[in-house]
């Protein structure tokens, strides 16, 4: 393990949580809850990158297997496998509601799972070294029939309005997988990026929105040819970086709610999500339809990696802004 990595052990509303510190960051996870990571925080600013639970109280509950995803907390980063939209599997797959085993050895904390309604084993690996979270993945088929499956990573974001949404510059568009508004466009619609219109809009999607203009949506991008995504922070003029290999994981899923989720009264999240993922649908069955989602043989064992980083100004030398000297690579 990092020497220069601290663990410590302790409880958040009765679950069990740990919390692992390098001279840049805190990441806290709640083992017990599906090993969501509910904090991701820079030493140098104090921002906490992710969101906080949306429930009455701000606090954690505990689910059962096949619970509805929305009546929890809605924050942090959850783990979605083997679907995300409910059908055989439940909402947002078999993970996220239930408790997983870890251990910590020399190479880091070690989660696991097993499957419920199909046979696998699900592991997660997670370092802190620096400025940057290392997450390993590791699913082995434990049937001997083959398995087709989606896996999402889904980071509920801590933005504000003028958070700016950072993406390779080959993606122009995004196919609509859901949206709370019928004049964005409807299921399987394919819309530029930014703008989300086909007539002249004057919306800028990549910039985070007011809460009041009360629209959501998910959409995916094509097969992207560089593996990141990133939002920047012009306040503490820090950028939080997604980076990973698109030959494990071709796609990008983009949530973005200002304040159109959940629906009715003033209770719309302000949040934004971008989920490097193994599909390009929140349906299981129609990725599978269409060859867009992760498969592995039986017995089989499939492999992935996730980094997370926090960085000074711009990633990757891309900016949003015209004229912008500030920009870093990670």
């Amino acid at each position: 393990m990092n020497p220069d990595c601290v663990i410590q052990e302790s409880h958040v509303d009765s679950f069990e949580c740990l919390t692992v510190e390098s001279e840049h960051l805190r990441v806290v996870l709640l083992p017990e809850l599906g090993s969501k990571m509910i904090e991701l925080r820079s030493k140098k600013s104090g921002r906490q990158f992710l969101l906080e639970p949306q429930t009455i109280g701000r606090s954690y509950r505990r689910p059962s297997y096949g619970d509805d995803f929305a009546a929890y907390d809605t924050s942090g980063l959850d783990e979605c496998f083997p679907n995300m939209a409910a059908s055989f599997f439940p909402d947002h797959g078999e993970l996220w509601s239930r408790a997983w085993d870890w251990k910590r050895d020399n190479k880091g904390l070690l989660f696991s799972i097993e499957g419920v309604r199909a046979h696998y084993r699900f592991e997660k690996r997670l370092r802190v070294e620096g400025n940057k979270v290392r997450l390993n993945y590791r699913v082995h088929n434990l049937s001997s029939e083959s398995m087709h499956f989606l896996w999402s990573a889904h980071p509920l974001l801590n933005v504000r309005a003028g958070t700016k949404l950072l993406l390779p510059c080959h993606v122009n568009q995004v196919r609509i997988d859901w949206t709370s508004d019928p004049g964005i466009g409807k299921h399987l619609d394919i819309l530029p990026w930014p703008s989300l219109s086909l007539s002249n809009g004057v919306i800028d999607y990549s910039v985070v929105q007011e809460k009041d203009l009360c629209q959501a949506l998910k959409g995916y991008t094509g097969a992207m040819t560089e593996g990141w995504a990133a939002a920047y922070f012009a306040d503490t003029d820090e950028s939080f970086v997604l980076e990973f290999d698109t030959r494990e994981n071709p796609y990008l899923g983009i949530w973005l709610s200002y304040g159109g989720w959940p629906s009715g009264g003033n209770n719309g999240h302000l949040t934004v999500a971008l989920e490097p993922c193994s599909g390009r649908s929140d349906s299981l069955e129609e990725a599978r339809q269409r060859g867009e989602c992760g498969f592995i043989e039986a017995a089989g064992v499939k492999e992935w990696s996730l980094t997370l980083s926090v960085v000074q100004g711009f990633p990757k030398g891309r900016s949003p802004f015209p004229g912008a000297t500030n920009i870093v690579t990670t």
